[in-house]
């Protein structure tokens, strides 16, 4: 039996159904469980239109989310995607829930007319790297991504 995988874009009416898997996404980065605290950075992202996130059903469960930033290139003077979030619920791994919102992503991303979706993940996420590599994502061979943290333990 195979499962079904649906994804939609979120909208303020899940926020019950993405908020407890985003809390779950930042505590495996060894954030505090916050669920109220995800619940509200979600719906401002929402309600501001600063971001765009999809959910991933398998089966009518949620399964994973992606969420992405707009941004703009200044060289090619055209807009593009960051991809700040993925993840995929361990019940539901290795099921497509990951591939599935990957091109759910690079849709939204060529009907918007941008020129690049792009990423960053850990250097120990090699299963994450692999993922990414097999929808045709390249590592940045050309550029140093640095950053300037202005708090503590960032």
């Amino acid at each position: 039996m195979t499962n079904t995988v649906e994804v939609i874009q979120a909208t303020l009416d899940h926020i019950e159904q993405l908020a407890p898997m985003f809390n779950e996404y930042r505590q495996f980065y060894k954030q505090p469980d916050n669920l109220n605290g995800c619940k509200e950075f979600l719906t401002a992202r929402i309600e501001r239109q600063e971001s765009v996130a999809f959910i991933a059903f398998v089966d009518g469960a949620p399964s994973g989310f992606i969420h992405l930033y707009p941004g703009f290139s200044s060289v090619y003077m055209k807009p593009l995607w960051t991809m700040n979030d993925l993840y995929v619920r361990s019940s539901a791994r290795r099921q497509g829930v990951g591939f599935a919102l990957l091109d759910q992503a690079k849709a939204m991303a060529l009907e918007t007319g941008a020129i690049l979706v792009k990423l960053s993940t850990e250097q120990r996420n090699i299963a994450a790297q692999k993922v990414y590599e097999s929808k045709g994502y390249k590592k940045d061979t050309t550029f140093l991504h640095y950053i300037l943290p202005l708090k503590e333990n960032l």
